[in-house]
């Protein structure tokens, strides 16, 4: 009995607080896992997610029409829109259409940086033979990107361009 009262006594003892710099590490631990979540996530819906929602679409044959659609237009005819409306609601949605453009624009360098790295990273994780099988299966993609969309598609030439030109190897 003596030694469950030692313990129920040490369950009640104040736990000593982290130092600051174990405090430090955790929360770098913690933004590099996001950073990586979100980079990864990236990929992933540019390489495979992507492709299977165009897959869909063209299979349903509801693939896209040629030329802009009006933003007001996809709100559907539920909404009963006037034209000083409508032309207010595109005007509104071309604004921030044009702000995520220029985020996009000063954000894609990094972007593209850290792709670059990371592709360069995994590059010298493979051997020459898996890099050779990579480099295949990626100019397959990119062939059957640009057979989908032959007036191009991606303003910086198509999926799987990781921001670099053409591969180098050793």
């Amino acid at each position: 009995m003596n030694d469950d009262s030692s313990l129920a006594a040490s369950d009640d003892a104040p736990l000593a607080q982290p130092s600051r710099a174990t405090r430090l590490l955790a929360v770098g631990v913690l933004v590099v896992v996001a950073l990586a979540g979100v980079i990864g996530g990236i990929a992933l819906d540019r390489t495979v997610l992507r492709q299977h929602q165009w897959e869909g679409r063209l299979a349903r044959g509801t693939e896209r029409r040629a030329g802009p659609r009006r933003p007001s237009a996809m709100l559907g005819a539920d909404l009963k829109l006037t034209e000083a409306q409508a032309v207010r609601i595109d005007t509104l949605i071309e604004l921030q259409m044009r702000g995520f453009r220029d985020i996009r624009q000063s954000t894609q360098p990094a972007i593209d940086s850290l792709m670059a790295q990371t592709r360069r990273s995994m590059d010298s994780i493979l051997t020459p033979a898996q890099r050779t099988m990579l480099d295949s299966a990626r100019a397959r993609r990119e062939a059957e990107f640009k057979k989908r969309f032959p007036n191009g598609g991606a303003p910086r030439g198509g999926p799987g361009n990781w921001g670099r030109g053409a591969p180098v190897r050793p």
